[in-house]
């Protein structure tokens, strides 16, 4: 099978993270008889293969620079009765879809979904389930307008699958050095996934670790961190640190606290599997990703979306040594198996097969 990618490159972390595993498995793909090209608008014969998978990172601009219409016509251009086009939508949220863009592909694969695809054919406000949850529950409501992409038809929800999440890049102290490096010299052998930096078992003094930042625009997406933040106010620091310092916290921390951001899951969510950590969520069970390092309880602690257990589920941790460094070693065991594992690049080509061929 002949696969052209087009794509801006290594220009975005989630772009990266869906470009990577195609560089780092490129061998074992080919081996499968799988043949992936990365390609630009500018390719000569971008249309001869069997599938064209869009990077929708590549459109990114051009929806408000060129207008809908222009940009709609520049992806319509690459139909053809002989090649299946396959959107990759890299945006982080599990709620956002490029409606527009259903009419002209043939699959439309999101690094994660709403479990409940039927959630797609109405309005989600803001364009996320958090937000949507907020605004139901809370009356939170965003300063600018709601003015997303549309609901999709229930035939269409028939083309939404899951392609991978940002988990397969490099989270280590200096991946994102050595992916930026990437981007400027193409070197492959900068790109390779990290060994963990600490067992969940070895010694730690920091209780819990919570960094993150709360200047989001759209108050339903800051609401959650901005109420996190209140409750902790009492325990502990959460302003961000420089990487060092903070992969440093990580790696001592039994407990690290990942909140939602523009989407479900964060980079930090990776870096706690790294460094040993127990990570503690908001439940995922609203969302279906791949590889799935979301298994409520098992791989991570999860806590409710109103926050109203957050304090229990944190003291529970920091006192129950034994269930938290098992859950801690489930989520770093899961997490390896799918990245720098012995048998992570045929997880990985065997899921992009499946996924191509639905």
């Amino acid at each position: 099978m002949r696969i052209h990618v087009l794509t801006p490159g290594f220009t975005t972390s989630n772009g990266s993270a869906f470009l990577f595993p195609f560089v780092v498995h490129k061998n074992m793909l080919r081996e499968a008889q799988l043949d992936v090209q990365f390609v630009n608008r500018n390719t000569p014969n971008i249309g001869e293969c069997d599938v064209l998978a869009i990077d929708s990172k590549e459109f990114k601009d051009d929806w408000s620079t060129l207008g809908s219409g222009a940009t709609l016509e520049t992806i319509s251009s690459y139909k053809s009765p002989n090649v299946k086009i396959v959107w990759f939508d890299t945006t982080d949220s599990s709620g956002t879809l490029q409606s527009q863009v259903f009419p002209l592909v043939d699959q439309y694969l999101k690094s994660q979904i709403i479990a409940d695809k039927s959630r797609y054919t109405s309005k989600i406000y803001g364009g996320r389930i958090i937000s949507d949850h907020y605004n139901s529950t809370h009356g939170i409501t965003d300063e600018v307008a709601d003015a997303l992409d549309e609901p999709i038809s229930p035939p269409d929800t028939e083309k939404i699958g899951v392609s991978w999440n940002s988990g397969l890049a490099d989270y280590s102290t200096y991946g994102p050095w050595k992916i930026s490096l990437f981007r400027r010299l193409g070197l492959r052998f900068l790109l390779r996934h990290p060994e963990t930096l600490k067992s969940p078992s070895s010694k730690r003094t920091n209780d819990l670790s919570a960094r993150f930042g709360s200047t989001y625009s759209r108050a339903t997406v800051r609401y959650q961190r901005e109420q996190i933040r209140k409750i902790l106010s009492e325990r502990l620091d959460t302003n961000k640190l420089n990487r060092r310092g903070y992969m440093k916290e990580l790696s001592n921390s039994k407990v690290v606290l990942s909140p939602f951001g523009w989407g479900e899951i964060t980079l930090k969510d990776f870096e706690v599997f790294l460094t040993g950590g127990m990570l503690l969520k908001p439940s995922m069970n609203q969302v279906s990703t791949w590889p799935n390092f979301y298994e409520q309880d098992v791989t991570y602690l999860s806590h409710d979306w109103d926050l109203t257990d957050i304090e229990e589920r944190i003291d529970w941790a920091v006192s129950n040594e034994k269930s938290r460094i098992e859950i801690a070693t489930a989520g770093q065991n899961r997490y390896i198996e799918h990245t720098s594992g012995p048998d992570a690049g045929e997880l990985f080509v065997n899921h992009l097969s499946e996924v191509l061929s639905a």
